[in-house]
This record gives C-alpha cells, structure tokens and sequence, in this order.
C-alpha cells in the first residue's frame, strides 16, 4: 500500500510515528544535568498545551517517510547500543527449581510467590482463540480464578455470535443476531476431543492463556482445549458477584454493535463539546450531540433491573459461565540479561491413573 509523504509523492514504505522511543539518549543540558525529551514520542496522546514547540520539532523528524533511518537523530539512535529495559531480576532459571512431575504445581508456586503483590491483579491474562474455517485470532484480557488438577477456569458470557462465544463453541444454524445470546452447551462425559452436545457447528476449542508478571521478569504460556463448566460449578461462583456485575451480565449481549458511524459521516458526527485537538477527551463527558450507543445499553440495564427488582437471587444466565483450558502444553519463561532467557515447556504425554503425565523441554530463547 503506498502512502502519501508531506510533498505529496508517493511513498513506497509508511511514515514512522514512532522511532525506537526506549533508546533516545537523554540530552545534557549546559548544567550538566539531563531532560527528557521523547514524551511526545510516547504512545499516548498529550494535549496541545502540553507539547512544546522543541517536542513537536523533534517528533516531525521521526516521522520520516520511510523505513531507514535518514535523519541526524535516528543515525544517531543506530549507532548507539539500544537501551531497552534488561531482565536483570531473577537468577538463572533451572531444572531443579520446577516441579519435577506438575506444570499446575509449578504454576501455583510461581503464582503464590510473595513478590506478586495482590495490587498487581497477578491474574490478569489474555486469552487467546481462533475462529474456523478462517483461521483468524482474537485475545482479550480475563481473569484467573480458579485453578484445580483439571486446568485453568475462567468465567465470561459466552453466547455472543461473534467473538470468543462463536470462536469456541461454533455457530447455531438458522440463528440470527436478534435471536440473542445463545447459550452454553452443556459439558459431555467423552473424551476431550469430542464435540459439544448442542453446541452447532464450527467450533474451535484449542485456546491460550498467557500471563505476564513483568515486575518478576517471568511469563507463564498454557495451550490447550476448553471445556464448560457445569451450571452448577458456574453458579458457585456467580453468587459471590455482585449484584451490580450480575446485572450487567445479564443486560450485556456481549460483542453485538449498539451504534455505528461509517467514515463519510464520523467527523461531522463527533461531539461538539470536544477540544479543537483530535481524539481528546471532552470537557463534559456527560454532553453529547448524538447517541452513540451507550443509552441502548443503560435502557437494557434498567430492562433488568426491573426484571429482577425484589428477587433476591438473580439467577445464572444460560450464556455466562466457566470454561476450564485443559493444558496440552505449558511452558515457563523466565527473562535472563541479553535476552538469553530461561524458558522450560511441559507437554502432556498421557494419562496415568487419572493423572497426566508430563515430558519436560528447555526451549531456545
């Protein structure tokens, strides 16, 4: 695809926005002391007020139109050694230090090491999925929340036709977006490479879950197959929620469009209460010139609230629920200095008296 340079000809590779931000080397000033100068280079958005007319200068020589470095600063960035952060915590990752026989052991000891503060949400991971017959990949952000013999259990709505609901357990023939969200097949007593009882047609249940700790330097990667909770594991968990969140689920047809604006028409209809300088944050969020989506959300929510108003339980929907990552592989990564990192992958071999069995793998950095 070709994009247009600021003279206007055509130019073969597109403009950098940003050049290496991390490996700017600080400038001296005439007292011997140092200042930062790459923030405007950083990939958020700085008001106009904030950006001075040196910053602005300094950004507009980064934003070259094309792929090598051509101006004095980015020479000068090339011919220094980057200065990108170093995995300098940890000492050496080894063999003795896993469990010699449990990748979910092994996991536990990494996930209750006090080092992980609670105010990290050392939780967090994205999970990863692929939709068929086109193979495309989506990831989004979820949280742990329970971890057994089994495998990793985390818990969202799972009926949107697009989206992880429809990557996971397929689609429904003859369903239709207005028919709502659908709900989660029921678990079957089979082996792990059966389909889904109810479950449609087109279905992907390999997955991925990936934590990261960077305060730890360490990185934990599981892949494997899903499978759903039963409604009664799900409800365990969904009445230690807050009414607010149950609420929410159940008003939530999570991933269908509640508005849209095609791009002939996006400028003219953006909110007037906005600053001159694009993308910035309104003065009053609460003033809008048009609907933008978020009202057929509020109205469903009190839809819901009216529903359920005076009962004291609200019951699980048929759509959200858990599913469990039953791991075929699990790898740990430990960052080492020079990017020589440790990095140790266990791989389901079998089974044995109802316990997996496991080969152990040093991986190359």
């Amino acid at each position: 695809m070709n994009h247009d340079s600021p003279d206007g000809v055509k130019s073969q590779h597109p403009k950098k926005l940003i050049f290496a931000p991390g490996d700017i080397e600080t400038p001296s000033t005439p007292d011997g002391t140092t200042t930062t100068s790459t923030k405007s280079l950083a990939p958020s958005q700085p008001t106009a007020k904030d950006i001075t007319a040196d910053e602005a200068d300094e950004a507009s020589v980064l934003r070259t139109d094309t792929s090598t470095p051509t101006s004095a600063t980015e020479q000068d960035l090339v011919a220094h050694a980057a200065r990108a952060h170093q995995f300098v915590s940890n000492p050496p990752l080894t063999i003795s230090q896993l469990h010699p026989t449990n990748p979910l052991h092994q996991f536990h000891a990494w996930f209750r090491d006090p080092r992980l503060l609670p105010s990290t949400a050392p939780e967090t991971c994205t999970l990863a999925t692929a939709s068929l017959p086109s193979g495309r990949v989506s990831a989004r952000v979820v949280y742990l929340k329970e971890l057994d013999e089994r495998g990793w259990t985390v818990y969202s709505n799972w009926g949107s036709r697009e989206g992880k609901g429809r990557d996971v357990f397929g689609g429904v023939d003859g369903a239709g977006e207005e028919d709502g969200p659908r709900p989660i097949p029921a678990p079957v007593d089979e082996d792990l490479q059966g389909d889904f009882s109810g479950g449609g047609s087109g279905g992907n249940r390999w997955a991925a879950l990936t934590f990261l700790w960077s305060g730890l330097e360490r990185q934990v990667r599981i892949e494997g197959l899903v499978e759903p909770l039963s409604r009664e594991e799900s409800e365990l968990y969904w009445h230690t929620r807050e009414r607010g969140s149950q609420i929410g689920a159940w008003a939530s047809w999570q991933s269908k469009v509640l508005w849209r604006a095609e791009p002939e028409s996006l400028l003219e209809r953006r909110r007037k209460s906005l600053d001159p300088t694009l993308y910035q944050v309104p003065r009053n969020v609460d003033e809008r010139d048009i609907d933008d989506g978020r009202k057929a959300l509020e109205e469903r929510v009190k839809e819901v609230e009216r529903r359920f108003d005076g009962v004291d339980q609200i019951p699980l929907p048929p759509f959200w629920g858990g599913v469990r990552l039953v791991p075929e592989s699990v790898e740990f990564w430990q960052g080492r200095k020079s990017r020589l990192h440790d990095r140790f992958r266990y791989v389901r071999v079998g089974e044995e008296h109802g316990d997996y069995r496991w080969r152990i793998e040093r991986l190359s950095p």
